[in-house]
């Protein structure tokens, strides 16, 4: 698990109003929200409940993607992942899952090949 090496958010004043008007803590709040992200088991049960959590990750996420590069390097891994989910409707989440842990190691390799050849 990665270390949590936030020293300070800041809250917003909507926020802690929320918060204190329903007497939740923010740091529940957002624990809740952190524990809710998932993206193997947003994709194979995207109608989900819990989805809106990953919603706003995914959000996150295609605002970071810069260019159709990274789309189109790691497209096979969106391809298995469809694949998978469509194929195997038993163990759609723990497919998706190795799926992403596979995608994930191929994305630090990257990065670590870039840091080397920057050198």
């Amino acid at each position: 698990m990665m270390e949590n090496k936030i020293n300070k958010l800041d809250f917003k004043p909507d926020f802690i109003q929320a918060c204190e008007i329903f007497d939740l803590e923010p740091h529940d709040v957002l624990q809740k929200f952190i524990d809710s992200v998932s993206i193997p088991y947003f994709i194979a049960n995207p109608m989900n409940p819990d989805r809106w959590a990953n919603t706003f990750m995914v959000e996150c996420i295609l605002t970071r993607l810069e260019s159709e590069e990274l789309l189109e390097r790691y497209s096979v891994f969106f391809d298995r992942i469809t694949e998978a989910v469509l194929n195997d409707m038993e163990n759609k989440d723990q497919v998706a899952r190795e799926i992403m842990d596979e995608w994930h190691r191929a994305v630090l390799e990257d990065r670590i090949e870039d840091v080397m050849k920057k050198q």
